[in-house]
């Protein structure tokens, strides 16, 4: 670039190719089966003339990538492992290291590292589409302030990605953070926002701060919340404590939305809030058994993705951990698309308990809406019989609390009872509050430390 004022031409961020299929989600399930078979076909084509791992994979497995034509082929590739990409890091790479323009990293939930996940103009460029028009789904409007309480620092891709989306939306967008409650509730104040993006718990905290000083949340001029990073919906799509708490407390609405760093891409819920919508010329989704077989919707499994038109590192069936199902029934908005469930748990993270399989997320969410809890965690050990014995502490807000209703809730919400402890909420913000993790770790497994 010889006249340095030709960088100020250059847009900040172009649009992506699969912009012009914005509208995709409302065609006819036959259309929108044709163009995504024509994206992952393009998609297919860029990882076997530029992606190290994927040219490895097809020479392995003897597996002509030319050769598959159909979407139902999909089923041909082997899926992706974890710990591929992060032992095999550099070899997904799959441009210039020139074209490289930002470095993400995992959020290590069940490794020691993170891996880091490298994007390119292009990949800004979907990541702020993706998230245009899935936050969009909720009613979000381009007129409107959004307030984001995520981190946007550390390598963070989720509050990055808010941003670029609200952005190129058009919102006001304030990047306030998650650190602290007191912090959003004066920025609310300020700003007039009507839609915050964060964790449930702390929106719920800001509002429960907020009574206590003698301010209404409810007449804030909030119209909804997007959660992130812990689940608002049931099994049966019906809304979890945490989600009813929010709406009565704020009078607004609670909208879920589910992605990771690899994926780069997210289910978020329309307004009629029963799962979260599939971007049909973004990603492509199975749920697939222990065996690694597609199961049919509605059967639980491993999330299983494939986010098209990425350039950086582009991924086929890579296997998330994370369980889940499938929606294929009309929903009301309009979009025929399938709709994915809340997380039900992680794969590494199952339990049994007296032959019962449970997950620490499903014990945690019982312990809501019972007066007196601010929250809990989960250690797992083995027994000398190689069985598992599963502790779920409850943050108690006063130590006089009864802990027999306790125990009756989580045994009717989980249909197991674990032992049941109580601790401090300093104890509680102490050992799940982990340095270098950006997230809460609320589950502990030692059945395997020595």
């Amino acid at each position: 670039m010889n006249n340095p004022n030709e960088f100020l031409s250059l847009p900040v961020l172009p649009g992506c190719e699969v912009e012009k299929y914005y509208n995709l989600e409302f065609k006819s399930t036959d259309e929108i089966h044709h163009i995504q078979e024509k994206l992952f076909m393009d998609h297919l084509k860029y990882c076997g003339e530029n992606s190290p791992f994927y040219q490895n994979i097809f020479k392995t497995h003897c597996i002509d990538w030319q050769s598959l034509t159909t979407l139902d082929d999909i089923t041909k590739i082997p899926l992706t492992e974890k710990d591929s990409l992060s032992e095999k890091n550099s070899k997904f790479i799959s441009v210039d290291a020139s074209e490289i323009v930002d470095v993400c990293l995992t959020s290590a939930t069940t490794v020691s590292e993170p891996t880091p996940v490298l994007l390119t103009r292009n990949d800004l460029s979907r990541l702020a589409y993706n998230e245009q028009v899935s936050l969009s789904a909720t009613g979000l409007q381009k007129d409107e302030t959004v307030i984001i309480a995520a981190s946007i620092d550390r390598c963070f891709m989720a509050g990055l990605a808010y941003y670029l989306g609200c952005i190129k939306n058009g919102n006001k967008v304030i990047r306030a953070g998650a650190s602290s409650s007191a912090q959003l509730w004066q920025l609310i104040k300020l700003v007039k926002p009507e839609t915050v993006i964060g964790v449930p718990s702390l929106l719920n905290r800001c509002g429960e701060d907020a009574l206590k000083r003698g301010e209404d949340p409810g007449q804030s001029s909030i119209k909804r919340f997007i959660g992130i990073g812990e689940p608002l919906r049931d099994k049966t799509l019906q809304a979890l404590p945490i989600a009813q708490q929010l709406e009565n407390l704020w009078q607004a609405k609670t909208y879920s939305t589910y992605a990771s760093t690899e994926m780069a891409t997210a289910f978020c819920e329309c307004r009629y809030q029963q799962g979260g919508h599939l971007r049909p010329e973004l990603m492509i989704v199975e749920i697939v058994n222990g065996n690694g077989l597609p199961v049919p919707p509605g059967e639980t499994g491993e999330v299983v993705v494939t986010p098209l038109g990425v350039n950086g590192m582009p991924l086929l069936r890579y296997r998330t951990g994370d369980l889940s199902f499938l929606v294929d029934k009309p929903c009301r908005c309009g979009r025929n698309t399938i709709r994915l469930g809340p997380v039900l748990g992680r794969k590494k993270q199952m339990l049994k308990i007296k032959g019962t399989t449970t997950f620490p997320n499903i014990l945690l969410n019982a312990l809501q809406g019972i007066n007196g809890i601010a929250g809990g965690f989960v250690e797992a050990h083995l027994n000398s019989d190689g069985t598992d014995r599963v502790m779920l502490y409850a943050a108690v807000e006063n130590s006089a609390i009864e802990i027999t209703p306790v125990r009756e809730k989580v045994q009717a919400v989980a249909r197991v009872l674990p032992e049941i402890k109580t601790v401090t909420v300093k104890e509680f913000e102490n050992k799940t509050r982990v340095p270098d993790k950006r997230k809460r770790v609320t589950f502990f497994d030692l059945r395997h430390t020595t």
